[in-house]
């Protein structure tokens, strides 16, 4: 096992075991795989998107709309499929209701299908 991934493994158990959250390591891009990016995921972000997420659940109109939101330090991204463009506006705008939301990214494809 190389230093740099014995390195992100090593960090990756210290910041889960002390419950400071979740830390993801991923190439910067695909052509720079010798440099990483590291994301902290406190707490509050984990706990702010299940809010996101059991929201747009429960809002009726959104129907079997399937989703998924993340969250870092109050910006929100949601992705997923809805049905109409109203369906994805809706949703941003339950996302943008929830406590602790700042901006919201959004990341939803519109498949209209008629069936």
């Amino acid at each position: 096992m190389n230093l740099k991934i014995t390195t992100i493994a090593s960090m990756l158990s210290l910041t889960l075991g002390a419950g400071g959250g979740c830390m993801l390591a991923r190439p910067a891009q695909a052509a720079d795989v010798n440099r990483l990016v590291i994301v902290i995921l406190t707490p509050a972000d984990l706990s702010l998107a299940a809010s996101i997420e059991a929201t747009l659940n429960n809002d009726q109109e959104l129907g079997l709309a399937n989703f998924s939101a993340s969250a870092r330090g109050g910006a929100v991204y949601l992705t997923g499929f809805v049905r109409s463009d109203i369906q994805r506006q809706r949703a941003i705008e339950d996302a943008k209701s929830v406590p602790g939301v700042m901006t919201v990214r959004d990341n939803i494809v519109v498949m209209n299908l008629d069936y």
